[in-house]
């Protein structure tokens, strides 16, 4: 048998791709099918050829909903074909859109009816104690709420703020990007129109949501967890949360609404005015699926329509707890193509400070990182924590260039930032754990769940090759499953010492627009044996790229290709030495160089990928540092290194 229609638990129209090496096919089903014209949910545009007999359902073409086409891939016996075949579903379902390079760093929210002095008081704060952050937004304290005027979009609360247009100045003056909360109110329901493509229903939506955006409102989030909803097309019950249609429910059809409004807005207004503070690229904040995540929960259950991938992002609902955000951003970037499904970041509950500096830990190490729910300003904390706070915040910063590179990845290929262990070693059952996770194909992140005590254990797996603790630079070799423990501060994680190879930052910046990229650091991490990591540098808010290539040869030679830039650069080129070895020479397209060599912090005190110049952590071996001077032209760097005792490595 190929495949099997008659799933009940794996419906053929929903999107649940499989684990790797799990299968060796896989089906969907073309089902509701319709089509979407250019302009989506937004008004017919004056000029455009319709079909009269879908003017009223403004340009969508339900006619053809037959039971549609069936789509099987032949993933193959191996990772590569696995791979391949994910690539090619993107070429038939589309790709997940970049994001602007503003998504990446840190998102504020809190369910808190605001006054306008004190948000201004709380934007002061972050900026003050220098907290990176990049988006500060409102919940639903943005309208009035009482007597149904939810419903509509023209009741703004402008008791708490007098005047929205002169706070978007306000935020815009404070580079800060901002969002509206927003439970959508169908018109059926109030008894003003049609289902969702009706001539009423899309003027409705459109002139709601556009008005705000050109008010200066960057984007929308579409909150489907309310009492009432839009209902998916051709779903006659009205505003049920949890309508659905052969399948495409309220979660993925409100997805497309509110990423198409922005869009389309982005594409027809901001983009003809030269209007770049959007950040070039469309983006909504949506459901990734109907229910609200739940620790241990069977991952079919966000199971979606295989379109709804391309609405990003996506956050996993109300209520969930932090080993139930790990899981869920794990498991979406395998199963449901979604690279930037996350949660709230430090819950619906206000913690202790522990709990706070552990939600941090995981959501710097991750794929969005977006504070909402209870109040999680670390500033209510305590300086210690604050401090704290500021180093896993500017840890992600620092990490932007790989982070941003990530997101062209997942855009390209269907590779996510946050990848299970199966996307790497298949043959190891421990390695489908979604428990722990790779982030950007170098670093092994393992969060704690249980906050009620400080000194915490946990269980990790540890792949195969050498991994260098972040915190110690301790060496483990895998695959093996260890127990660790660590406080509050730390999260575990680890370095991958088998050709590692990130891009960072090294300066510090409190807004992604304003980081200096004149001089990035590549933290390579050297293997023993021959390999090869291919990495790029994506100039922000372009598709222009810098190739880079680490390659050892298994005998203690390390070269670094660096292809032509677009712009000029300094790089800072740090190797990453095991403990026992030395660097004995270096040369720049064929010329000698000098290092720095940079012995171990004296002092437990440390925070991992600091940036040129700063030593590595007490356990670990030296750091070697050779500068190329800035320009643009392309390089080879060749380093030999050698155990202390003068022997070349061999593996």
């Amino acid at each position: 048998m190929l495949y099997d229609t008659d799933s009940d638990k794996n419906p053929p129209n929903l999107l649940h791709w499989p684990a790797p090496l799990t299968q060796a096919s896989y089906a969907l089903t073309d089902r509701p099918r319709f089509f979407v014209p250019d302009w989506g949910t937004a008004p017919i545009p004056d000029g455009a050829k319709v079909d009269p007999a879908l003017k009223q359902t403004n340009g969508y073409d339900f006619r053809n909903d037959v039971n549609g086409d069936t789509y099987v891939f032949l993933l193959g016996s191996s990772l590569t074909t696995w791979s391949s075949s994910r690539t090619e579903f993107l070429k038939l379902a589309g790709a997940c859109p970049l994001l602007p390079d503003f998504a990446y760093g840190t998102w504020f929210t809190y369910w808190h009816s605001y006054t306008e002095a004190e948000a201004k008081d709380d934007i002061s704060h972050w900026e003050n104690l220098k907290l990176p952050i990049d988006v500060w937004a409102l919940d639903m304290n943005w309208r009035n709420t009482s007597n149904h005027q939810d419903w509509y979009y023209n009741h703004p609360n402008t008791k708490l703020f007098p005047n929205f247009t002169e706070w978007f100045e306000y935020l815009k003056d404070h580079k800060l990007r901002t969002y509206f909360n927003d439970h959508p109110y169908p018109v059926q329901d109030r008894h003003a129109g049609g289902g969702q493509t009706s001539p009423e229903e899309t003027a409705f939506r459109w002139n709601g949501l556009s008005e705000w955006m050109e008010k200066g409102l960057t984007y929308w989030w579409f909150d489907h967890n309310w009492g009432f909803s839009i209902p998916p097309p051709n779903d006659d019950n009205g505003g049920r949360t949890n309508g659905e249609w052969e399948g495409l429910d309220n979660a993925a059809w409100g997805s497309h609404v509110y990423f198409n409004a922005v869009r389309y807005f982005d594409k027809t207004v901001r983009d003809k005015q030269g209007d770049k503070w959007y950040g070039g690229r469309p983006m909504t904040l949506t459901k990734f699926g109907k229910p609200d995540w739940r620790p241990g929960m069977d991952p079919i259950g966000h199971a979606e329509n295989p379109a709804q991938h391309r609405f990003p992002v996506w956050w996993t609902g109300d209520g969930v707890n932090l080993q139930a955000s790990v899981e869920s951003m794990v498991d979406a970037g395998l199963y449901d193509f979604k690279p930037f499904v996350h949660s709230d970041c430090g819950g619906d509950y206000k913690g202790t400070a522990g709990d706070l500096l552990r939600w941090t830990a995981h959501c710097a190490y991750g794929n969005i990182l977006r504070f909402h729910g209870n109040d999680h300003r670390s500033w209510n904390y305590g300086t210690a924590t604050v401090d704290t706070v500021r180093s896993y915040l500017n840890a992600r910063y620092k990490l932007l260039p790989s982070i941003i590179a990530g997101g062209q990845k997942a855009t390209e290929t269907g590779f996510p930032l946050v990848a299970r262990g199966d996307f790497y070693w298949p043959e190891h059952k421990e390695s489908s754990t979604n428990q722990q996770y790779i982030f950007l194909d170098d670093i092994l992140v393992a969060p704690i769940f249980d906050s009620r005590n400080n000194e915490t254990s946990r269980s990790v797996w540890i792949p195969p090759g050498q991994w260098e603790d972040a915190w110690d630079g301790s060496i483990v070799t895998g695959p093996k499953t260890i127990t660790v423990t660590q406080p509050y501060e730390k999260q575990p994680m680890w370095h991958k010492h088998d050709g590692g190879f990130l891009v960072v930052a090294d300066k510090p910046t409190t807004r992604v627009d304003d980081q200096d990229w004149s001089s990035l650091s590549l933290e390579a991490f050297p293997s023993s044996a021959a390999t090869q990591s291919k990495r790029s540098v994506f100039e922000r808010g372009s598709d222009v790229r810098t190739d880079l290539l680490l390659t050892t040869n298994g005998a203690g030679g390390v070269q670094i290709d660096i292809s032509e830039s677009a712009v000029e650069r300094e790089w800072m080129v740090r190797v990453h030495l095991r403990n026992g070895e030395k660097a004995v020479s270096a040369s720049l397209d064929g010329v000698a160089q000098s290092m720095s060599t940079l012995q171990p912090a004296l002092s437990a005190e440390y925070f991992p990928l600091a940036g040129a110049g700063t030593p590595p952590p007490h356990r670990a071996g030296a750091v070697v540092e050779v500068k190329i001077p800035k320009g643009q032209s392309a390089h080879v760097l060749q380093m030999e290194i050698q155990t202390e005792d003068g022997t070349t490595i061999v593996v």
